[in-house]
């Protein structure tokens, strides 16, 4: 039964890896960078382009990997969690599509990131689809 739970969860990776580098490459839009730190502390717009996330490829999965081992323990992502570090200056962050006030106020999301201790974060929706990177 370990073995059957193993492979499914395997196979369910793959699958939402696939999922996720295949919505990332048929984005169209790309907003330019800002300079400016966001008062808020509100998590901005993608400042890169799909193509440029292929330099980053462990920290997607070990995104993934991350929020299959939460999913799999049973954690709520109702509420769109903070998973944590995934690499080297990422953060993974679960939200709501579309966007809800829930995911904008600052105590809801990443800490690391929000006090500037890492630079990136890749954001999930609650089924482990990608919303948003930075």
């Amino acid at each position: 039964m370990k073995k059957i739970l193993y492979s499914l969860a395997i196979v369910t990776g793959f699958v939402v890896l696939f999922t996720i580098v295949y919505l990332a490459s048929t984005r169209s839009t790309v907003t330019a960078p800002t300079k400016e730190p966001q008062a808020s502390g509100a998590i901005a717009k993608p400042t890169s382009t799909p193509a440029d996330f292929k330099d980053n490829e462990d920290a997607l999965k070990n995104a993934l990997n991350l929020y299959i081992k939460n999913k799999q323990e049973g954690l709520d992502m109702v509420n769109g969690p903070c998973l944590g570090k995934v690499a080297d200056d990422w953060v993974l962050d679960i939200a709501h599509k579309p966007r809800q006030k829930i995911d904008d106020d600052p105590k809801n999301q990443c800490a690391d990131f929000r006090e500037g201790r890492v630079h990136h974060f890749i954001e999930l929706d609650e089924n482990g689809k990608l919303i948003n990177f930075q």
